[in-house]
């Protein structure tokens, strides 16, 4: 008996709450909601199915770009709710449930919801673009936005979803005995799955690629906590399986937690790692710290650190393929780890083992914990054309090397510190280095192979050698045939041993390959990121290269088929096309205003940044624009004491910036500081003010302010306090709309009390 007829359709309409399955009439509904207390629409019920098919909900309609989104989508409530084939747009977070177990969200896309609005450029890096999620116990989370939210969610199911083009997609608290499948949670600006206090769960066949933030190709690296899968706080026996995680700020990224901070105890434990692709990560392919868990058959490539696994222990480290990594493995204070039967392939660093003497004084974990360096086995690997050293211990106690096949490397040991008991037995060294060897303090020998002239060479190597500092040497950066370099073997699906075999998790039945395939684009050289997070190659972009003459700047055109003419310059006195680049010609003097739109017209259809698809043959505009106003800033520094504390004595602390002595002076035209550390030389690192008063003339029109600060500050416009947050905090931006024209004045109060600092102010036109 059909069913078809029995399930009533329904209108959607603001504020709808849906408590019996439906299906949702098609069409297109426009569904603002206020906040996240205040859902467009509320699914209540207990065995309820809510088909959205063919229905798309947008919410925040008069938002002009991604950081404006606002509310939520669908929230939904009771017992084995189903939510499926919704399209929603513009809200911050897309669907959120709380306490519903059994709850599956299947088939919907959340794609191009809220995501930040980057500072970091090209050339440098904006600290408040770092992300922090130590504490989720309220919710804290939810300042970033995510596609779906689920907390207290046990069974539940979340499959063949599509989340791409936001900040976060799936974020789990509390949740357990989960699976998340077959879904494509990719090119966001944060994290693809997200987990905190959650246990038991299967993520296998998933697309979790290019989720980064944090990186300029060949200028920094830092990923700033961006991540494909995320997991803290005590989070146990999850099974991660052939996920495709590449691209990422980290590939996978593990924290044990700040209660194991606190006391040493728990940590994010037996998680297992199998058969994923964590390559191409700007930082971590692997991060796991203070925590015990399994990481098996996984492909690990070009990456500055393979596994970052600080603090672990008890941890298998079993059948992985590494290559062209910085630093294949680094872990400090590791214990009881075995690294067994890994290839390890042109990486620079094999296998770094230390320990430091000196730990954070703040944390509890080292004053109940022994955390020595010590004992770790090493069995069973293949290394090859290692760049510089196989082996790195420094302060380590209790390694047994036994059975590895090591050929052709530049060294086989940088040994520093005190190290003991370390054991090799069984290996065969293929090099050159011996001479080196003998009287080293703790090495001892059992019976190892040793070839002096290191003939043994092994198959054919295709791959490119990894120099210091994790960049590529000796590849023409615009060579067709980069991607094919990567092609390491490797077998997700079928094991060749059997003890890597028994870590194996059963496929998903259904479940996808989700693997990039060879000859499609990998590599770090397609990491692009730009003020609205990863570039996803479906839409035309301008990307700055380098420029080939002083007062010309060059860019390549990327993105899909089809032609472009010039609709706009500014700034600019020629437009030279050169192939796929574009070489523009600025206009002689100080441009602080440049501009180049280009009309496009694609032969197919194609989906831009935020989610609009532009039909084939119709003109569109992608543009490339660079703002600069310069201000005349007259900056003071001043040193203040307890007594003058900016918080607790504001009036001793505004008699200090006003009649006192400052420690240092600065005339700039832009105001723009990370400091790492203290000012200059001789400077203090904390406890210090300062004042800006800066003098700028604005052509009419409406702009958008932005101030970054760590910690307080303090903004006046022309005479009027239009920024106050006078409080300890981490790195943060403020915005503030105004109208300018003409001459105006700013005054900047600022101070920092420990930590890091950041002090910025930019002036942008509206819309740009």
């Amino acid at each position: 008996m059909s069913l078809v007829g029995l399930v009533p359709t329904v209108t959607l309409k603001p504020g709808m709450v849906i408590t019996e399955s439906v299906r949702v009439k098609p069409g297109v509904y426009s569904l603002p909601s206020e906040n996240l207390e205040k859902p467009a629409i509320t699914i209540k019920g207990k065995n309820i199915t809510v088909d959205f098919s063919g229905a798309t909900l947008k919410g925040s309609p008069k938002a002009t770009n991604p950081a404006e989104y606002f509310g939520l989508g669908i929230a939904v409530q009771g017992e084995n709710v189903v939510v499926k084939g919704a399209t929603l747009r513009g809200y911050k977070v897309g669907l959120m449930a709380r306490n519903v177990p059994g709850i599956r969200v299947t088939g919907n896309d959340m794609s191009y919801l809220w995501k930040q609005k980057l500072l970091s450029g090209l050339d440098r890096e904006d600290t408040s673009d770092w992300m922090s999620y130590h504490r989720n116990e309220k919710d804290e989370w939810l300042r970033y936005g995510a596609a779906i939210y689920l907390r207290g969610c046990d069974g539940f199911e979340v499959d063949h979803n599509t989340a791409v083009g936001g900040q976060n997609a799936l974020m789990l608290t509390e949740c357990n005995k989960g699976k998340v499948w077959n879904n494509d949670f990719s090119f966001l600006s944060s994290a693809g799955v997200l987990m905190y206090l959650s246990s038991d769960n299967k993520i296998m066949h998933n697309k979790i690629d290019w989720c980064v933030r944090g990186y300029s190709h060949g200028v920094y690296n830092r990923g700033q906590d961006s991540t494909g899968i995320l997991i803290y706080e005590q989070s146990h026996r999850n099974v991660f399986a052939y996920n495709s995680v590449t691209h990422g700020g980290d590939g996978f990224f593990l924290w044990a937690g700040q209660s194991t901070m606190d006391n040493g105890q728990g940590g994010c434990n037996d998680n297992l790692l199998y058969g994923n692709d964590f390559s191409h990560a700007p930082t971590n392919g692997i991060e796991a710290t203070f925590s015990r868990n399994a990481f098996v058959n996984n492909k690990i490539l070009e990456c500055w650190h393979g596994v970052w696994g600080g603090y672990s222990y008890e941890t298998t480290i079993l059948g992985n393929v590494f290559g062209m990594n910085g630093e294949a493995i680094a872990i400090e204070h590791g214990q009881d780890n075995t690294i067994s039967h890994n290839v390890f392939h042109r990486d620079t660093t094999a296998i770094k083992l230390w320990w430091n003497d000196r730990q954070d004084p703040n944390w509890g974990y080292p004053k109940n914990r022994d955390t020595r360096s010590r004992d770790y086995v090493i069995e069973g690997n293949r290394f090859s054309h290692i760049a510089d050293t196989v082996f790195a211990i420094d302060d380590t106690q209790g390694v047994k090397i036994l059975g590895n096949d090591i050929e052709r490397y530049k060294r086989a040991w940088n040994l520093t510190g005190k190290n003991e008991r370390i054991a090799l037995d069984g290996n065969r060294f293929y090099g050159t280095d011996f001479r080196t060897w003998t009287g080293l303090p703790g090495l001892s020998f059992g019976e190892n192979v040793l070839s002096t002239d290191g003939s043994r060479a092994g198959a054919p190597m295709t791959q490119v050698m990894l120099g210091s500092g994790n960049v590529v040497q000796g590849l023409d950066p615009d060579n067709a045939d980069y991607i094919k370099r990567f092609d390491v073997p490797w077998n997700p699906w079928k094991a060749t041993r059997a003890d890597v075999a028994k870590f194996a998790p059963e496929p998903m039945k259904g479940g996808m390959d989700p693997f990039i395939k060879p000859g499609e684009m990998r590599g770090r050289r397609f990491i692009l990121v730009d003020e609205w997070g990863p570039y996803d190659f479906k839409s035309p972009i301008l990307w700055p290269r380098t420029d080939p003459e002083p007062n010309v700047k060059r860019f390549e055109v990327l993105g899909p088929e089809g032609t472009w003419r010039v609709k706009e310059l500014r700034g600019v006195k020629e437009l030279r096309r050169n192939g796929s680049f574009v070489d523009a010609v600025m206009e002689p003097g100080k441009a602080t205003d440049v501009l180049i739109a280009l009309e496009f017209v694609g032969k197919k259809d194609f989906v831009d940044r935020f989610g609009n698809t532009v039909k084939a043959g119709k003109q569109s505009v992608f543009q490339w624009s660079q703002f600069r106003m310069p201000i005349d800033w007259d900056i003071k520094w001043f040193s203040y004491t307890e007594a003058q504390e900016p918080r607790a004595h504001y009036d001793e602390f505004k008699k200090l910036i006003s009649t006192g002595t400052p420690i240092k002076t600065l005339k700039t035209d832009k105001l723009d500081f990370d400091w790492g550390g203290e000012l200059g030389p001789g400077l203090p690192r904390d406890k210090f003010a300062t004042v800006a008063e800066g003098n700028f003339e604005a052509p009419a029109g409406e702009y958008d302010l932005e101030f970054t600060s760590d910690d307080g500050i303090r903004v006046w416009l022309d005479g009027k306090l239009i920024l106050e947050d006078w409080t300890w905090h981490a790195p943060k931006v403020d915005r503030v709309r105004v109208k300018l024209g003409g001459k105006h004045h700013f005054r900047v109060e600022h101070f920092e009390i420990d930590g890091y600092a950041a002090l910025k102010v930019k002036v942008t036109p509206r819309g740009r």
